[in-house]
C-alpha cells in the first residue's frame, strides 16, 4: 500500500468561527492566528493506493466557489489531477473517491472545466461515495448551510452516473470502512483505512483540526454544537481505545496525530507525517 497527502490549496477564516466557544487565550497557544484573528486552513486530501482500489478521501476545492468568496482568501491552489501525475498515476487510474461530506471545499475538485465552461468529473472511472443526507441538503440545503454546498458540481456527477449514496456504517471494500458522523452537516462519512501501520482514520470535518482534539473545541458552524460534541468524542474514544491515527484535513500545521487517553482525558500521544 502507498499513502500519500496530498496539498490542493490553503484558506483562511476568523479563529471564533474554527474554534467555537473556545477562548482565543487557549487555542492560539495551539494554532498560528494572524493580527485579524485569521487562522491558516488546509485543503489535504489523502490518497491511498490499495492495488486493486485507488482511493481519494476528499478533491479540494477545485473550481467550485473560488471566484466571488474573496473573504476565504484562498491561495496556492493545486489542481488535484496534476498533483497525481507528479506521482505517476492518471486521473483514469483512480477507482473510488470518498467524500466525507459534499460541502464545496471537500469536493469541488472532483470535477474540471473543459474550454467551453463545460463541467465533466475529473476522475471518470471512478465510483464516488458519499453520505445519503448529503445529496439531499445539497439541492435543497437549510439557510444555515445555504452557501455550503456546489449543485453543479454534485449535478455533473450524478448525470454521469458515479455518485454511490451511503447510509449505514459498512465496509466499502476489504481495508476500507466507512462509518456515519453528525454533528456539522448530516451523514458525514469518517473512514478508517487499514494500513501497515494500523488503523488511519480520514476524519473529515468531525475532527477537522489538532485542536479539536479538546472536548468542546468544535466549529461555530457545525449544525448542531451537542451532536457535534457527541459524535467527534465518539471517534476520539473509538481511536484512542483502539490506538488508531487521526488524518486531518483542514490542519495547516499537523498532518495527522496518534492519541493516548490518561484519567478519562484524550490528548495527542505524537504528531506524524504522513507519506
Amino acid at each position: 500500500m502507498n499513502i500519500h497527502s496530498l496539498e490542493t490549496g490553503f484558506f483562511s477564516t476568523d479563529g471564533g468561527a474554527m474554534f467555537g466557544v473556545v477562548s482565543r487565550k487557549v487555542w492560539s497557544a495551539k494554532y498560528p492566528v494572524d493580527e485579524d484573528n485569521r487562522c491558516p486552513l488546509a485543503m489535504r486530501v489523502l490518497f491511498a493506493d490499495m492495488g486493486e482500489h485507488k482511493v481519494l478521501f476528499d478533491t479540494g476545492t477545485g473550481i467550485a466557489k473560488v471566484h466571488g468568496m474573496e473573504y476565504y482568501r484562498f491561495h496556492e491552489l493545486k489542481g488535484l489531477r496534476d498533483e497525481l501525475r507528479t506521482l505517476g498515476y492518471q486521473p483514469s487510474d483512480i477507482t473510488d473517491v470518498v467524500f466525507s461530506h459534499l460541502h464545496f471545499d471537500h469536493c469541488g475538485g472532483s470535477v474540471y472545466a473543459e474550454a467551453d465552461g463545460t463541467l465533466v468529473p475529473a476522475f471518470p472511472k471512478a465510483v464516488h461515495w458519499a453520505g445519503k443526507r448529503q445529496l439531499d441538503l445539497t439541492f435543497h440545503p437549510s439557510l444555515w448551510e445555504s452557501d455550503s454546498f456546489a449543485p453543479p458540481v454534485i449535478q455533473t456527477l450524478l448525470k454521469a452516473g458515479l455518485l454511490q449514496l451511503v447510509d449505514t456504517d459498512k465496509e466499502l471494500f476489504q481495508g476500507l470502512v466507512v462509518k456515519l458522523f453528525q454533528g456539522h452537516t448530516d451523514d458525514q462519512l469518517v473512514s478508517f483505512l487499514d494500513t501497515p501501520k494500523g488503523t488511519l482514520v480520514y476524519c473529515g470535518d468531525v475532527v477537522p483540526m489538532t485542536t479539536h482534539v479538546m472536548p468542546l473545541c468544535i466549529a461555530a458552524v457545525d449544525n448542531s454544537a451537542e451532536i457535534a460534541v457527541n459524535e467527534k468524542m465518539r471517534l476520539l474514544e473509538e481511536a484512542a481505545a483502539n490506538d488508531q491515527r487521526l488524518f486531518f484535513y483542514h490542519d495547516a500545521v499537523t498532518e495527522a496525530v496518534s492519541l493516548k487517553q490518561s484519567n478519562g482525558r484524550i490528548s495527542v500521544k505524537e504528531r506524524e507525517t504522513i507519506g
